[in-house]
């Protein structure tokens, strides 16, 4: 038998290279109340991964604990070298913390000195934060109602300090008539 044909190859060359799969990650806006632990950080992202792949790391945050607002940051969330990872923050808003202080009602009889004005509180208070200042009432020692208000009572700019005040009641002194 006679072949009929001639078998030449040539080897290819490829020129160009494979480029890394872009990936958009975006970070969910959070929030928390003044002294309650941090959310966790989730992110939303786009488009799917091939199958098997996953990130790795986690989101991170500016630092802080007060009420305001604070960046969430890439951290070291990350994919391997076959994506090209972009990433759009979003920001944790920590709000204030809401306390109701209620003063406690007080009596006295006329002529003596008034007794301590003091409250209650709810709910607790976070960390080592503390109240400062001081209830007042409103002025006059005549048997009668006398409103116990909030004075310079406060807390820090991460608080609402809700007050519902209460009476100081000053009754009349028991008088002792001795007849001679």
């Amino acid at each position: 038998k006679q072949a009929n044909y001639t078998l030449t190859t040539t080897s290819a060359t490829t020129t160009g290279s494979i480029s890394a799969r872009p990936v958009t990650v975006t970070a969910d806006a959070q929030s928390k109340t003044y002294g309650d632990a941090d959310p966790a950080f989730v992110y939303t992202f786009t488009p799917a991964l091939i199958t098997g792949d996953t990130f790795s790391g986690s989101l991170t945050r500016d630092a802080g604990e007060d009420a305001g607002t604070y960046a969430i940051k890439q951290g070291s969330l990350a994919l391997s070298n076959n994506y090209a990872l972009t990433y759009t923050g979003a920001e944790l808003t920590i709000g204030k913390k809401s306390i109701a202080v209620t003063a406690s009602a007080k009596s006295k009889i006329y002529g003596t000195a008034d007794p301590a004005l003091t409250y209650t509180f709810a709910p607790a208070l976070a960390g080592s934060d503390a109240f400062s200042g001081s209830l007042t009432r409103d002025a006059g020692e005549s048997p009668g109602s006398y409103a116990i208000n909030q004075g310079t009572l406060a807390l820090s700019n991460n608080y609402i300090l809700d007050y519902t005040n209460a009476s100081l009641t000053v009754t009349n002194a028991a008088l002792t008539v001795t007849v001679q």
